[in-house]
C-alpha cells in the first residue's frame, strides 16, 4: 500500500490584525477557491481583489508558504485558517481561510467525518461570528469546502455538519464556499437545507467551466442581509475558480410599536 502524502491536521491558525469594531452596515465580500495558490499571478490578483473587502472567504488556502508574511503582518484583516491536512513532503498545510476587518467574537471549526478516496484527506469548515452595528446583533459567517469524489450519502453527511453550525444562531447569516455541487441531486439537497434555514441564494451572472462539468460549485447563501451587487470576475485566471465579489448591507431591525 502506498503511503499517503498527507497527514491529518485539525486546528485553527490566527494571523493579522482587524482594525474595526463592528461589521457593517456596508459589507464588501470576496469568495474565492484559490487552487492552493499554484497558478502564476495569484498574489497580484488577490491583492487587487481583496484590498477593499471587509470579509474574504478562501478555500484551498495554504500555510507554510512564502505567502504567509502577507497574512501574518496584515493590519487590514484578521485571518483565521482552519487547517485540515498537511503535505508531508512540502510541509504545506491546506484548508479554508477567512479574513475580516473585525475581530471574530467567536470561532468554530469542523472537519468532515468521511474522507476523500485515494489521498484520504478531509475537508474543513470554519464558522466565525462578528458584532453588527445594532447592539446585541451578530453576523454568523460559515466558510466551507465540501467533500468531493464520494457517494451522495457521504456528501450529505458533510453538508449536514455544515448546516448544524447554523442551528443556534437566530441573527443574520452568510454561508459561502466551494460546495462541489456538480450534479442535480447534490444541489437539490443543498437547496432543501438552505430553505429550511430561511436562506436565500445570491443570484449572479455566471460563466460555466468545462472542468466543473459546466456546473456552478461556488455559492453564497444569506439571511437577514440585503444584496446590493454581485460580480463574478471571469477575467481572472489565476485559479481554476472565478473569484466572486459581493456587496451587502445589514438590515435595521423592526422597531416594536
Amino acid at each position: 500500500m502506498l503511503k499517503s502524502r498527507y497527514s491529518p491536521l485539525e486546528s485553527v491558525k490566527i494571523m493579522g490584525h482587524a482594525p474595526n469594531q463592528v461589521m457593517g452596515p456596508n459589507i464588501e465580500l470576496l469568495l474565492w477557491n484559490v487552487f492552493k495558490c499554484k497558478k502564476k499571478g495569484w498574489l497580484e490578483d488577490f491583492k487587487f481583489l481583496s484590498s477593499d473587502k471587509d470579509l474574504i472567504l478562501l478555500q484551498e488556502a495554504i500555510l507554510n508558504s512564502p505567502y504567509d508574511v502577507d497574512f501574518k503582518k496584515s493590519l487590514q484583516h484578521q485571518w483565521m485558517m482552519a487547517r485540515s491536512f498537511k503535505n508531508v513532503k512540502t510541509n504545506i498545510e491546506t484548508g479554508v481561510k477567512t479574513g475580516s476587518t473585525v475581530a471574530a467574537q467567536q470561532h468554530y471549526f469542523s472537519v468532515s467525518k468521511p474522507s476523500e478516496p485515494v489521498s484520504q484527506t478531509k475537508k474543513m469548515l470554519l464558522a466565525t461570528v462578528y458584532p453588527l452595528p445594532t447592539l446585541g446583533q451578530s453576523l454568523l459567517v460559515v466558510n466551507s469546502h465540501l467533500i468531493n469524489f464520494v457517494s451522495f450519502d457521504k456528501f450529505s453527511m458533510h453538508l449536514n455538519q455544515v448546516f448544524h453550525m447554523l442551528e443556534k444562531h437566530d441573527g443574520p447569516i452568510l454561508l459561502a464556499g466551494d460546495f462541489n455541487t456538480w450534479n442535480g441531486k447534490r444541489l437539490r439537497y443543498f437547496n432543501q437545507l438552505a430553505k429550511s434555514f430561511s436562506l436565500d441564494e445570491v443570484r449572479m451572472e455566471r460563466k460555466p467551466r468545462f472542468n466543473h462539468l459546466f456546473q456552478h460549485l461556488d455559492h453564497i447563501y444569506f439571511r437577514g442581509l440585503k444584496v446590493v451587487n454581485a460580480h463574478v470576475h471571469t477575467n481572472i485566471h489565476s485559479s481554476d475558480h472565478y473569484p466572486i465579489s459581493l456587496s451587502l448591507q445589514t438590515l435595521n431591525p423592526v422597531s416594536e410599536k
